[in-house]
C-alpha cells in the first residue's frame, strides 16, 4: 500500500474517533436547547436553522432531534419547509464529502454495513436509498456516507432522499410544534402517526426490504 494512502487513512480513522467523542456530549443536547440557540439568530434564525442542519453530519447528530426542534422553534409548517431543505442539505454534504475525499482512503479498507450498504446502492440505486429513507432502520448518515463512496448516481441520491425523508420529517415537526401546543388531543395524533408511518414499517421492514430485493433481480434479469 502506498505511504500516501496510509497517512488518509490514519486521518480518516483519528478523525472518526474524535467525532465519535464530540458526539457523546452533543447527545445531551434537547431540541429545546437546539430552539434557543437558534433564535439567537433573530430574524435570520431560519438560515441559520438549515446551515446547522446542513453541517450537522459532519458531527453525527440525531437528525430527528434537529427536525423536533424545527417544529418547536417555527411551527408545523415552516418547520417541516426549514428541516427539509436543511436535511436534503445535509445528506448532499454527507454524500459530497464522502464521494470527493473518502473514497480513496476509505474504499480498500471497507468493512462491515458501511461496504454492504455501498454495495447494495450501487446494485439498486434509487429505490434501495428510497426505501431506507422512508424506513429509519439504518443511521441517516451512513446512508449518505455509504451512497458517497458508492458508484450511485448524485441524482438518484437526491430524489430518493428529498421523497423518502418527508413523512418522518412531517411527523417529528408535528412532534415539535405539539409540544409548544401542550394538547393532549395534538400530541395524541401525533403517537397515532408516528407509529403508522415510522413503527409498522420497522415491523414490517424484512417484508419490504425482500420485495425490494425481488424487484432489483427481475429488473436486472
Amino acid at each position: 500500500m502506498k505511504k500516501r494512502h496510509v497517512v488518509q487513512i490514519i486521518l480518516v480513522l483519528i478523525f472518526i474517533l474524535f467525532i465519535y467523542s464530540f458526539n457523546q456530549r452533543l447527545l445531551t443536547i434537547s431540541p429545546e436547547t437546539i430552539r434557543t440557540f437558534i433564535y439567537q439568530a433573530g430574524w435570520l434564525a431560519p438560515l441559520f436553522y438549515i446551515a446547522l442542519y446542513a453541517v450537522r453530519p459532519f458531527v453525527l447528530f440525531p437528525a430527528s432531534v434537529f427536525s423536533i426542534a424545527g417544529g418547536l422553534a417555527f411551527g408545523a409548517l415552516f418547520g417541516f419547509v426549514f428541516a427539509l431543505i436543511g436535511s436534503v442539505a445535509g445528506a448532499f454534504t454527507a454524500f459530497f464529502v464522502a464521494r470527493k475525499f473518502g473514497q480513496r482512503a476509505i474504499n480498500a479498507k471497507l468493512k462491515g454495513k458501511l461496504g454492504d450498504l455501498s454495495n447494495r446502492f450501487e446494485e439498486k440505486g434509487f429505490m434501495y436509498i428510497l426505501v431506507l429513507r422512508l424506513m429509519p432502520i439504518v443511521n441517516f448518515d451512513l446512508i449518505s456516507y455509504s451512497a458517497g463512496i458508492s458508484k450511485v448516481r448524485l441524482s438518484d441520491f437526491m430524489k430518493a432522499t428529498t421523497i423518502g425523508i418527508i413523512p418522518g420529517t412531517i411527523v417529528y415537526n408535528l412532534l415539535g410544534s405539539s409540544i409548544v401546543s401542550g394538547s393532549a388531543v395534538k400530541m395524541a395524533s401525533v403517537a397515532i402517526l408516528y407509529f403508522f408511518i415510522v413503527i409498522i414499517p420497522l415491523l414490517w421492514r424484512r417484508t419490504i426490504m425482500e420485495k425490494v430485493e425481488k424487484r432489483s433481480e427481475s429488473k436486472a434479469g
